[in-house]
């Protein structure tokens, strides 16, 4: 049986992606980790893990049933998950809306046989690993994302690392900009 690693996410247009790394540069340098490449910014919504590709039609049928996300996201605030060694930067006060359509997506894959992640929704973007100080606090220049869309992501391995593409944008489209 043929896999692919899945996961549903905000995924930022280019000039999010530009603010996103201009501010998290003090804080990769406070936390001492690797930073992680602007093309692999996102916000997880919903980690599928490993999913037989016979279920992606239902998967992006399900999705696409799904009102499209309309909030403006503040990023204001970056910190760290230290059993992960990771650094992220996130809203200070997250939008009920992510949570909500974390939820909804959860509630469109369970019937299809995906079993949701138990763990407390925590909205971030990963903009560092092996980290090696733990760090947190004000972001210098807030990051605003105007969020209409969400996409499915598949995530391969390789030895330089992660690599992301967008598998399908909703409401509609297949372009790596959602």
């Amino acid at each position: 049986m043929s896999t692919a690693r899945l996961f549903f996410a905000l995924w930022p247009d280019e000039a999010v992606r530009r603010q996103l790394h201009k501010s998290c540069r003090d804080a990769v340098k406070a936390c001492g980790g690797r930073p992680v490449p602007a093309r692999n910014y996102h916000l997880t919504l919903a980690f599928l893990g490993n999913v037989a590709i016979e279920l992606l039609p239902a998967i992006r049928a399900a999705a696409a049933e799904l009102p499209p996300p309309s909030l403006e996201l503040r990023l204001d605030r970056f910190g760290s998950f230290p059993r992960a060694r990771v650094a992220w930067i996130g809203p200070g006060e997250p939008a009920p809306e992510l949570a909500g359509l974390s939820q909804s997506l959860w509630a469109a894959m369970i019937p299809l046989g995906l079993d949701p992640d138990v763990r407390p929704f925590r909205p971030h973007v990963t903009i560092a690993r092996n980290i090696q100080r733990e760090a947190s606090g004000e972001i210098r220049r807030e990051v605003i994302w105007p969020v209409r869309r969400f996409a499915l992501i598949r995530s391969v391995t390789a030895t330089e690392g992660a690599r992301y593409t967008v598998d399908q944008g909703f409401p509609g489209g297949s372009s790596n900009e959602p």
